[in-house]
């Protein structure tokens, strides 16, 4: 079969250059009139932290004063010792971000300064940065203000800042599981430049910059030195950065005053004596994410550490109640202060922390420390609240919050696994955010920049990265079919056809890809990487046979993909690769029906040996109609009625509802939320990345009800592409009353049920019209309020 299928594959392949693209504006994008600083290689650390500072006068405050700037990895912005924001937004260095600042409100008459600190952290930089060493850039949109500002033309003076250190990993502190976020930061007060980033700082002993190359855009022209950084504006909004709420105090132990208490939950500054070690437990109450801001006046000689956590551990390393400190230890990353003695000297980080307990251990030397203020700022994604969904019990509201919270905190700059361990976009939990943030919040701007990211990231094989932006590469085949997945779903939510169809290379790109790894019997062979699919007890978390070919559960994934490219390529009048997959999705479901089907099990096997038997191959056997429509209810009540079958985690809990959604057993859902109810009960504050045994207690997979509630039980979706009619069929389970919204691109649909009165409120935005259906009865409606009774 591989060889019937070379010759016409090359000629899809041509099909590809002549009538895709790529969306690149290259007439619009111009090479910057400014260059890239840094220092020399051999003054730079590999850990390396500088601060920048540009001093310029200006005899008249402009009414804008706007700047581009972008950092290798980050910067902070500073005009007048006020902070701005940071950045750029995380990407790959061949669509790397800028970022746009009107600093003319920070300005006065006279002598002004900006102040950068950037940053590159070499072997401790968290893995979801792309690295080329330390560099900046930034660039006057006004011209005339380009001379004194610009990068390469403006008084720039560097100091490399040695009172930065790594608090390794190995040494200092331990973090259980795969950690990916580098270390702590260590800070020497007394060598840190205080006030460094104000008019009038003295620095005649700073060091004057390297001039590298000119910014460029992509799809620039010429390559010289370092121009494979390409440079694009920011994609998405600037991150939601205001003030956390403060935490209390838990415990304390070793030399802590009496009116201390007092002092913290008043905002008085805290006392320590000289010679002095306290040990401080605070809790946020919930868990969070940012920076936090600690300052001290004298105590010089003073060392202060400071861990960040996301619950505490029993000895044998397991968690209990969230809510519960006794008996328990305390293991996170650790940050160190050692205070130089000054007064009201702040202390944060370069990187956001997550944290719901924080350890501060103070160890004083011979004078006295005042622990004067602490603050902390979020630094999340600024998604807002837009959907709800409301009953008469608390356990619904309690679960909608816990899980909006899972949903801010595993986004910022990227969609992320979760916000402690790693902060990695990976495929396979972005699909479940991205709907998250459409049902939830009606943006869908994250999740555009997600899918372009992912593509950006497709190897010369052919695949996407499981995860990216990354400067590890990971290659989880299954997750580039989601990919697919979600790239159906943006079209079927949002009107954008130029940014569909320019990925249509990536999509065949994917399909054959996996095409090629079919046998003759149309199911899979041996593959490579890593076919993680989330489930207890496969090898590797891998369905059977991803090893030495003859997966069933990975063949009918394909199927899937398949199956929601086919209308893409439709759409976009690519029929020639609509007919071949046409073609190969009915053999392929063909082949299963006759080779995976257990008769007397009622069950498609995980292989064609029939050895074993899975919730995963079912389900996507639903997913696929590779059971007829009319037997596919009876197959999900085997689905979840055999104990014995492999079962789906929290994270396919989402394929498995939309399984009984499909099949006409929607009503699952809101009747089975024990997962999301048990995680309440043990205190969580966000969703955990699994049931029992749990990592991370937060993940963002694990969020899904928040799109459920609206999507699966209020039964708002889409009824055809670009949401341009909407389908309304609801799935009450054991509920008689509740009500629910959805934001949509020109208002928002809300629904309102009395099924015991047989009831519903419906109301559409304008120009927008659709379906309701309940018990198999189809009631048209409109735009505007109506009410139907059955």
């Amino acid at each position: 079969m591989k060889t019937q299928l070379s010759t016409f594959r090359s000629t899809l392949f041509i099909w590809i250059g002549l009538f895709c693209f790529y969306p690149i504006d290259l007439q619009s994008q111009d090479f910057w009139n400014a260059r890239w600083l840094s220092l020399s290689q051999s003054d730079l650390p590999d850990y390396a932290v500088v601060h920048a500072r540009n001093e310029f006068n200006i005899t008249s405050v402009p009414g804008d004063l706007t700047i581009d700037l972008s950092a290798v990895i980050r910067y902070k912005l500073y005009v007048n010792g006020e902070y701005l924001g940071q950045g750029p937004a995380n990407n790959d260095l061949e669509h790397y971000s800028f970022d746009t600042y009107d600093i003319a409100p920070f300005l006065k008459e006279g002598n002004n300064v900006i102040g950068l600190t950037v940053f590159s952290l070499g072997e401790m930089n968290p893995v979801r940065y792309h690295d080329l060493g330390l560099r900046f850039i930034l660039k006057s949109q006004d011209d005339k203000m380009g001379e004194s500002l610009n990068t390469g033309t403006g008084n720039w003076k560097l100091w490399i800042d040695k009172s930065y250190e790594a608090t390794f990993r190995d040494k200092d502190f331990e973090v259980l599981g795969y950690f990916a976020m580098g270390g702590g930061e260590q800070i020497k007060g007394e060598e840190y430049p205080w006030g460094w980033n104000q008019v009038g700082f003295a620095a005649d002993k700073w060091h004057s910059p390297k001039v590298l190359d000119r910014g460029v855009p992509y799809g620039h022209t010429h390559s010289y030195g370092h121009a494979e950084i390409s440079l694009n504006p920011r994609e998405i909004p600037m991150m939601n950065e205001e003030k956390e709420s403060k935490p209390i105090i838990r415990k304390t132990s070793g030399n802590w005053e009496v009116d201390n208490l007092q002092k913290w939950n008043s905002g008085e500054k805290l006392i320590f004596a000289p010679n002095s070690e306290t040990i401080i437990l605070l809790d946020q109450k919930y868990l969070t994410k940012g920076h936090t801001h600690f300052t001290f006046s004298g105590g010089e000689g003073s060392q202060v550490e400071v861990a960040y956590a996301e619950t505490l551990f029993y000895e044998d390393n397991t968690q209990g109640n969230r809510n519960e400190i006794e008996g328990k230890k305390f293991i996170g990353q650790t940050d160190r202060y050692l205070l130089d003695g000054g007064e009201n000297k702040e202390y944060s980080q370069l990187l956001p922390r997550t944290w719901r307990y924080i350890q501060v251990k103070v160890k004083t030397g011979a004078k006295e420390l005042h622990w004067d203020n602490y603050i902390a700022h979020k630094f999340i994604y600024p998604f807002q609240e837009a959907g709800n969904f409301k009953t008469p019990f608390t356990l619904h509201d309690e679960i909608w919050d816990v899980g909006w919270r899972t949903a801010l905190l595993c986004a910022d700059e990227t969609y992320m696994d979760c916000p402690y361990y790693e902060q990695l976009q990976y495929i396979g939990d972005t699909r479940v955010q991205a709907l998250i943030s459409l049902y939830a919040a009606g943006d869908d701007r994250l999740m555009k920049n997600a899918l372009r990211q992912f593509a950006h990231s497709i190897t010369d094989e052919g695949i996407a990265q499981s995860r990216y932006p990354s400067n590890l590469r990971q290659m989880i085949p299954p997750y580039s079919l989601f990919w697919i997945n979600m790239m159906h779903d943006y079209y079927m939510h949002r009107e954008d056809p130029e940014f569909i169809k320019s990925y249509i290379p990536q999509i065949a790109s994917i399909l054959f890809w996996f095409e090629n790894k079919l046998e003759d019997d149309y199911i899979l062979g041996s593959m490579p990487w890593w076919s993680y699919t989330d489930v207890a007890g496969w090898e590797m978390s891998s369905p059977p046979g991803f090893k030495e070919g003859g997966s069933v559960v990975m063949t009918l994934q394909f199927l899937y993909a398949i199956q929601e490219a086919i209308p893409l390529f439709q759409e976009f009048g690519k029929d020639m690769f609509a007919d071949h997959f046409s073609d190969l999705s009915t053999k392929i479901k063909s082949n299963i029906r006759e080779n995976a089907w257990d008769q007397n099990r009622q069950l498609f096997a995980d292989k064609t040996s029939k050895e074993t038997f899975s919730q995963h191959a079912n389900i996507f056997a639903i997913l696929t109609n590779t059971v007829d429509k009319s037997a596919q209810s009876d197959l999900f009540d085997r689905i979840i009625s055999e104990e014995e079958l492999a079962q789906a985690n929290i994270y396919f809990r989402f394929y498995l509802t939309r399984a009984a959604q499909q099949s006409g057993n929607g009503d699952y859902f809101i009747n089975n939320l024990n997962t999301w109810e048990d995680m309440l009960a043990e205190g969580l504050t966000t969703f955990a990345e699994h049931e029992k045994e749990t990592r991370s207690d937060c993940h963002a997979w694990s969020a899904s009800p928040n799109f459920e509630f609206i999507h699966t039980v209020c039964g708002i979706q889409p009824a055809e592409k670009y949401f341009q009619k909407v389908l309304i069929s609801p799935n009450p389970g054991d509920l008689n009353q509740f009500e629910g919204k959805m934001p949509h691109p020109k208002g928002a649909i809300s629904v309102r049920y009395d099924f015991e009165n047989r009831t519903a409120q419906i109301n559409l935005p304008d120009g927008l019209d659709g379906e309701f259906i309940w018990k198999g009865k189809s009631y048209s409606i409109e735009p505007g309020t109506q009410h139907i009774t059955w």
